[in-house]
């Protein structure tokens, strides 16, 4: 009984630390990756609205995308898709 015992815990142990081993390296690789990625610092021009827009929804389009993206995700055209 106590062999089983330890060979679970052993077992357990080591995927427990694989687990941790890819996490650590994920972030790792991550890291580095983002430290040589370049950001684009061009100026965007804003987005066009279709003919028959309002501003305020126009606005309000790009401010919902501002805050789900968290400022990464910009809009760069609004089309209106006829069903």
């Amino acid at each position: 009984m106590t062999n089983a015992l330890q060979l679970m815990l052993t077992g357990m142990g080591t995927v427990f630390f694989i687990l941790i081993m890819v996490v650590v390296l994920g972030n790792v690789i991550i890291r580095i990756t983002n430290s040589f990625a370049t950001v684009s610092t061009q100026a965007i021009a804003p987005a066009a609205a279709p003919s028959g827009m309002e501003a305020s929804k126009l606005a309000a389009i790009v401010s919902a995308v501002d805050v789900v993206t968290r400022g990464k995700g910009k809009v760069t055209s609004v089309e209106k898709i006829d069903e």
